[in-house]
């Protein structure tokens, strides 16, 4: 037998002998609480990946009991995932892949598995360092654009003018996004600071990243432009080209925020619950809570404001600005009304573990509510039929015949 074939390590037979918090013991990482949810263990996200915030403590979801131990993290705009190895790649000491290894790195995780599999200790090169005491976190803040220090900032606080509100003037995967999204009119769009940014506006380079994307303007209680993110029009499209691959490129990117804008901190709408007539349109429902933009929009014409997570787990920082204006604005009731989907109903749960410690929550829907006839939808999908429905429930707690079953 060749010397080559001696040094093969197979990491598929590998994986079955090795639990996650083997893996984790052994690269010196202390793993935050787990939590069973179905067949999956759910946690905070604890890998070495460019998170610059904590994260909800349900994001990540590995399944333990898989061969090959795979894993997503569902915290907005991540989508990382694998399976053990790639995890190793995420907890190991060193320069990472980005749960992607090759080369030498996939070779240094390989035999890291076989030693694992065997009982051996870890090298001293595989385990990260202690971490050196640190100091008192700053205060996370955001800044509105037109008190930025950044003159380019500053220009963009108007960015929103340059956006293409028409469907006729837009290439035909925002004109499709917005077709099938009947609620976005050119009326809506301005009135939210939302549109089409187009990759060509004559030379211009302003708006940056957001070009090419459905962009909205994030705004702070006050009302100041805070940030504009942007959604790609064509992410389902390459979402479903990327499942098809071996998945060793990142997974693409549905909504882009700028760097350095806390979101965690932010609720989306925010700026309207101080309008005149608020309190009338929330009274008996609570502050609504839903993921994101496009339910905040599509609510309000509904009649009811509500503000979004622009994700589907809620922050710390985000439960407490939710229960405080709640108590303000609300009659202090949240009412959690997230995408009713396998992950949007993990999401609510969640929302309530951290909202029922500040303040009285409840749910607007479950796939199990309503005789599941809301299963699979989001609010930004809701016909004024359906939304009467849900709002007398949440006024009257009448029925209309269904029962949890």
């Amino acid at each position: 037998m060749s010397a080559e074939k001696k040094s093969f390590i197979n990491v598929d037979e590998l994986m079955p002998q090795v639990s996650l918090e083997q893996a984790a013991a052994y690269y010196g990482m202390s793993l935050p609480e787990l939590k069973l949810v179905g067949k999956e263990t759910r946690t905070a996200c604890f890998l070495l990946c460019d998170k610059k915030d904590p994260t909800g403590d349900r994001v990540l979801a590995i399944q333990a009991g898989d061969p090959a131990k795979k894993w997503h993290c569902h915290q907005y705009g991540c989508g990382k995932g694998g399976n053990l190895v790639s995890l190793c790649d995420l907890m190991k000491a060193g320069t990472n892949a980005g749960g992607r290894p090759r080369g030498d790195r996939f070779k240094d995780i390989a035999k890291d598995l076989d030693a694992m599999a065997g009982g051996q200790p870890p090298p001293e090169s595989a385990v990260r360092a202690a971490p050196a005491p640190q100091s008192a976190p700053a205060l996370k803040v955001n800044i509105p654009l037109k008190d930025s220090d950044n003159e380019r900032a500053r220009g963009l606080t108007e960015l929103d003018k340059k956006f293409v509100v028409d469907v006729g003037a837009m290439n035909p995967s925002a004109s499709a996004y917005f077709r099938r999204r009947p609620f976005l009119t050119p009326e809506a769009c301005r009135a939210w600071r939302m549109g089409y940014l187009s990759r060509d506006t004559g030379g211009e380079k302003a708006g940056g990243t957001m070009r090419g994307k459905i962009t909205y303007a994030y705004r702070s209680e006050a009302g100041d432009v805070l940030c504009y993110f942007g959604r790609d029009p064509q992410f389902e499209e390459k979402h479903e080209q990327w499942k098809g691959t071996d998945r060793k490129e990142p997974e693409p990117e549905k909504f882009h925020f700028v760097k350095g804008f806390h979101r965690g901190i932010e609720l989306f709408g925010q700026h309207q619950l101080r309008a005149e007539g608020v309190a009338d349109r929330v009274r008996g429902l609570g502050l609504v809570l839903v993921e994101g933009p496009n339910d905040v929009i599509r609510l309000d014409q509904l009649g009811v404001p509500a503000v979004g997570l622009c994700s589907n787990v809620i922050t710390r920082e985000q439960a407490a600005k939710a229960a405080r204006l709640a108590r303000e604005t609300a009659g202090g009731i949240v009412t959690v009304f997230l995408d009713c989907d396998p992950e949007g109903e993990n999401g609510m749960k969640q929302c309530l573990g951290y909202l029922a410690q500040l303040v009285p929550v409840r749910l607007a829907w479950t796939s199990k509510m309503y005789g599941g006839r809301f299963t699979g939808k989001q609010p930004e999908s809701l016909v004024p039929e359906e939304w009467a429905e849900i709002r007398e429930y949440l006024l009257s707690g009448k029925t209309n015949g269904w029962a949890l079953s």
